[in-house]
């Protein structure tokens, strides 16, 4: 079976050892990107049977990328790549649109086993994650805007948090979004509200405890 594939990881030595991993099962890379908007855009331009997709990346995260790829795109699956097995992030990702979850540590072993299941319409989780939801009543499911904290900000607001959290000045988001800086002020005002964290040290701590940015 041909399969074609997206690697989106923001650690150059990763994306070259998984590229390097595909091509000998024979899994065709045609893109690599550095980030998460990176990720959409070649999405987009290749339309590839599969994105391997790490969430916490600078600019994009993963889980808002895999929202629009999914959305734009319902024919490409998304495997999210991760060093995170945390619930609340696997529920994210699914629900999300990603129909596979692979731990960074079990790359090696699980990736290319990912690709043809996710590929074939089935769901891929790497056993240490399945085993947290073995006799367990939680959603693997879960609607992320049902969740504690995160669950009243939107898509911008979020986009926002990201930017903020990587230590971007307000000036320089509103010139990435194409936004006033009083927009984004305003939208980092509503964040904090909505989260009841006032302080840009607060938003950052939320940011990384939510696999939003990561300390990598």
């Amino acid at each position: 079976m041909n399969i074609n594939a997206i690697i989106a990881d923001d650690h150059t030595i990763i994306r070259e050892g998984l590229k390097s991993l595909l091509d000998k099962k024979g899994v065709d890379v045609l893109a690599i990107a550095k980030n998460g908007r990176e990720a959409i855009d070649l999405a987009i331009q290749h339309r590839p049977d599969v994105v391997i997709m790490d969430i916490s990346m600078p600019d994009f995260n993963g889980v808002d990328a895999t929202a629009v790829i999914r959305e734009e795109i319902p024919s490409t699956k998304v495997i999210a790549l991760s060093m995170h097995s945390d619930k609340r992030l696997v529920n994210r990702m699914f629900a999300s649109g990603a129909t596979g979850y692979v731990l960074k540590e079990s790359a090696i072993d699980e990736l290319y086993d990912a690709i043809r299941e996710v590929n074939i319409g089935n769901a891929y989780l790497s056993a240490s994650i399945a085993r947290m939801y073995v006799d367990s009543s939680e959603d693997l499911l879960k609607d992320p805007e049902t969740m504690p904290d995160y669950k009243e900000l939107s898509k911008k607001e979020r986009h926002v948090l990201q930017l903020v959290a990587e230590g971007k000045k307000t000036r320089d988001i509103a010139q990435e979004l194409n936004v006033s800086v009083k927009t984004v002020e305003t939208h980092r005002r509503n964040i904090m509200k909505k989260l009841d964290i006032f302080s840009i040290a607060g938003l950052t701590k939320f940011a990384i405890k939510e696999g939003i940015i990561s300390l990598d």
